[in-house]
């Protein structure tokens, strides 16, 4: 079975909560919704019968469908226990809705890292599948140790913990070219989880199942200059460098996963050759263009690389929710 690990989902119903709100620019249009100032929204976002008749055709067995990122978490604003609650509730509703084909990927409340617990818990026993997380809560670091608790529940779960990218600082030099999804999420990715393999977080919990958006970003092209950082020996040494991790940082980079949005096969292949086909799971980013909507782009550039590889790629997704819950 393939299991599509990126996906985005939002109901009908909740979009039109939140237009009526007035919440995060979104407005109703002729197309369906839109974001105030960033052009329409793709109906499949909302509409259950294109997204079944994709699956379908495709013959993907599980799509695991999150929140788009700008809901969850984006400079100076983020999920409380409230807003993630009503989230996942929605998000379940397009399970339910999806005829098998859908898992939910659950939010946590990161604007309160005391109750990420309960709600991941409360979220798998009613039926998630995994756990979605941004990049930052607002900006704040996701080593931050008020969130060590969420990060040991994850483990402990065994589940799914699909992270995409999200705005953690504003800049100006991100409002033209679409430079803030093309550069600035992939560049957040590399510093969430930099982080998080420096602050130990990822040695900690040797256990977790992290899913990282966008082949990881940037992240494995930094692989030999974090390195660096940990090995440097006199004037540009960094204790904390070395502070809570046993070995270099490249080497917790293959205790990570990676979906196949990268659009480009030679990047795909790079970070095949880096992590393992292992570690590489198919995903899409459906239904964003600037992503690979029905994975076109990675099973192309997959087919170039051989039957073994391919089919470990599309196994995987299926291979790491076998310790899921559901």
């Amino acid at each position: 079975m393939i299991v599509d690990v990126h996906a985005h989902a939002l109901s009908r119903d909740f979009l039109s909560e939140l237009a009526r709100e007035g919440a995060f620019g979104i407005e109703t249009c002729p197309e369906g919704f839109r974001f105030a100032g960033y052009g329409p929204l793709d109906p499949l976002l909302f509409d259950m019968d294109g997204r079944l008749e994709s699956l379908t055709r495709r013959e993907i067995g599980l799509q695991l469908v999150s929140p788009p990122p700008r809901v969850v978490s984006h400079a100076g604003w983020a999920a409380d226990a409230a807003f993630a609650r009503r989230l996942n509730d929605q998000t379940l509703a397009a399970v339910r809705a999806g005829g098998g084909l859908l898992g939910g990927l659950l939010v946590p409340p990161i604007a309160e890292p005391e109750r990420c617990v309960a709600e991941i818990r409360r979220g798998l026993d009613e039926g998630h599948v995994g756990v979605a997380l941004p990049t930052s809560a607002a900006g704040r670091p996701l080593d931050d140790p008020t969130f060590e608790p969420m990060w040991a529940e994850c483990a402990r779960q065994g589940c799914i913990v699909f992270m995409h990218p999200t705005t953690g600082a504003e800049r100006q030099a991100f409002g033209s070219f679409t430079m803030l999804q093309l550069v600035g999420w992939p560049s957040e990715t590399a510093l969430c989880v930099a982080r998080l393999i420096f602050a130990g977080v990822i040695e900690r919990h040797a256990g977790l199942k992290l899913v990282l958006a966008h082949g990881g970003g940037t992240l494995a092209m930094l692989a030999g200059r974090l390195d660096l950082a940990y090995e440097a020996p006199l004037y540009e040494a960094n204790p904390a460098c070395r502070a809570h991790i046993a070995k270099p940082p490249s080497h917790y980079l293959r205790d990570l996963y990676y979906d196949t949005v990268v659009a480009h096969p030679t990047v795909l292949d790079f970070l095949l050759k880096l992590v393992g086909p292992e570690r590489v799971v198919f995903g899409t980013d459906f239904p964003f263009e600037i992503g690979d909507a029905e994975g076109r782009k990675a099973l192309a550039a997959l087919e170039t690389l051989g039957a073994e590889v391919r089919d470990t790629v599309l196994a995987n997704g299926a291979r790491l929710m076998s310790g899921a819950r559901s």
